[in-house]
């Protein structure tokens, strides 16, 4: 081997000085680093071999820039010590790169990879973004010339089609964290009706507390935290598969793309459950409101019906949709295991369907305690109650139009209201997704 020192010979490189590979030693060095990368990694020893003895040593410092964003690419670089930055330059403003896929843990800098370039040097395409040393190390560089000489063996060329076939493989197993199915559209999952009872059976507990919370906050007078369990239990149970059920029933059944306005069909199909099941949810309310209303329960269930049943159409679609479609949307650096992805999904979907739906629940449940007021009466004292902590120094209409406001986007109880539903949907679905490989004998079937 002849040895040599020169400067790199792509034009943006400078002060860094790469030497041919005369001795074992480098050129072992050099085969790992092709065994890690993605395009080489399934290659076979004597094919390692042939390639790192046309590969160079590469010195840099720290300040060297490797590649400039643009420039024809004529060398791939092989990492075997330093710290790389890749920033990309889009609209005139400069952005760091970081790996998603990779063999190895991300460094300070984002990079996962052995190799900077190896998807572009081939035919020498420009450089996707630059590439500047953050502090003395070397690499191993392969030309795109001594790359098309050894892809004429077929075995070399069959070894790195193996090679890319893996990587493809498993980043396709990693593009789950990408995805991103539109709201709505969401594919329910494999659930299991036991499974889906025993979650609904702890959380009925859970829900009753915080409700007579509510009501409390909302009556002014506390009620049981726990009233009339041999009723709330059994419905929630009810209401709760009703909506895990109904959700894969309708989509076994309904294939909203057949239809003419699949998304009014979808918007259907996510209402559906919600308006179904408000009966229950009625005979769950009239459990926790006997202190305030002596009607019998039978009678007590039919009080605020008309906004219940909203609030139910939202619940089921935070519960059902909008949990898939949050936790689809965790990073993978946030989360990886299941569990967490699914408790962190329910998290966001429950505050914002517990915001949305307070309203709704205020009205139906001031209507159940109080039935003898209207729901603008209702809603009226719930104005009253914001105006009285607004300054009296402010006009008349200008304190209402404010309390008003306030009533309306920072409503009483939204608190507690929110973390009942948080609480509930990280409860219900985490239960349902520890048990969900559990051999337990019932099933709801699915489309699949």
């Amino acid at each position: 081997f002849l040895t040599r020192r020169e400067e790199v010979s792509c034009p943006e490189v400078w002060s860094a000085h790469q030497t041919m590979l005369p001795d074992t030693k480098n050129q072992d060095e050099a085969m790992r680093l092709l065994r890690q990368s993605s395009m080489f990694h399934a290659c076979s020893e004597q094919a390692l071999r042939k390639i790192a003895k046309d590969m160079d040593l590469l010195k840099f410092g720290k300040g060297d820039t490797l590649l400039e964003q643009g420039a024809p690419q004529s060398k791939a670089f092989f990492i075997s010590d330093g710290q790389i930055r890749r920033e990309r330059v889009v609209n005139d403003q400069s952005h760091q790169v970081v790996d998603m896929f990779g063999n190895t843990d991300p460094d300070k800098f984002g990079n996962r990879k052995i190799a900077i370039g190896a998807l572009h040097v081939l035919h020498a395409e420009p450089a996707f973004a630059n590439a500047k040393a953050m502090s003395d190390g070397h690499a191993y560089t392969l030309s795109s010339a001594s790359l098309k000489k050894h892809l004429i063996d077929p075995t070399v060329s069959t070894e790195v089609v193996q090679s890319l076939a893996v990587e493809v493989r498993r980043q396709a197993n990693q593009v789950r964290w990408l995805m991103r199915t539109p709201l709505l559209e969401q594919r329910p999952k494999k659930t299991n009706v036991i499974a889906v009872s025993i979650a609904a059976g702890l959380e009925s507990f859970y829900r009753s507390g915080l409700n007579a919370a509510m009501n409390a906050r909302l009556s002014g007078h506390w009620g049981k935290l726990f009233p009339n369990m041999h009723i709330q239990c059994p419905a929630r149970i009810m209401y709760i598969n009703g909506f895990k059920g109904l959700r894969q029933y309708l989509d076994m059944k309904v294939k909203p793309e057949d239809y003419s306005q699949p998304g009014l069909v979808r918007l259907g199909l996510s209402f559906a459950p919600g308006i179904v099941m408000t009966p229950l949810s009625s005979i769950l309310e009239a459990s926790n409101a006997g202190h305030m209303n002596p009607e019998p329960i039978g009678s007590r269930l039919r009080r605020g019906t008309t906004w219940r049943m909203v609030r139910e159409i939202i619940f089921g679609i935070g519960l059902n949709q909008m949990s898939d479609y949050f936790e689809e949307r965790i990073p993978h650096t946030m989360a990886e295991s299941e569990a967490l992805r699914t408790a962190l999904g329910s998290c966001v979907a429950g505050v914002m369907s517990g915001y949305a739906s307070h309203i709704p629940h205020n009205l139906s449940t001031l209507k159940l305690m109080t039935p003898s007021l209207t729901y603008a009466q209702h809603l009226g004292k719930l104005i009253d109650q914001s105006e009285s902590r607004v300054p009296t120094s402010l006009s008349p209409m200008t304190r209402r139009a404010i309390a008003t406001a306030a009533a309306l986007l920072f409503p009483r109880a939204v608190v507690i209201r929110t973390a009942q539903i948080v609480g509930s949907f990280i409860i219900l679905n985490g239960t349902i997704n520890v048990l969900k490989y559990a051999e337990l004998p019932t099933s709801i079937p699915t489309a699949f």
